[in-house]
């Protein structure tokens, strides 16, 4: 029984450890992806710092993956020079911009 229970929690806790890591992946690609864009409008991480009002490391953890929300992200957008927009994406395909 014991040996059960344990293997049950261990179980819970691994699929937890799983979407944790899931996350934290997709996160660091946006994080990547934020950077490719910075350097392809041939901005600095401090320009973007200045215009975000962050500091440079901020800039570098956000590259990281280490986004604390959306309103980060539409910071970091219009830092760039552009906005962040909404959509939803349907399995038939359809995508709606929600803003």
């Amino acid at each position: 029984m014991a040996g059960h229970s344990r293997g049950a929690c261990c179980k819970g806790g691994g699929e937890e450890v799983v979407e944790r890591g899931k996350q934290q992946l997709l996160a660091e690609v946006t994080g990547y992806r934020l950077a490719e864009l910075r350097k392809k409008r041939r901005l600095t991480q401090q320009q973007v710092a200045d215009r975000m009002g962050v500091t440079k490391g901020r800039v570098s953890q956000i590259e990281k993956g280490k986004i604390s929300g959306h309103e980060v992200l539409a910071r970091y957008a219009r830092a760039l020079g552009g906005q962040l927009q909404q959509a939803i994406l349907f399995d038939d395909g359809e995508v709606v911009g929600i803003d």
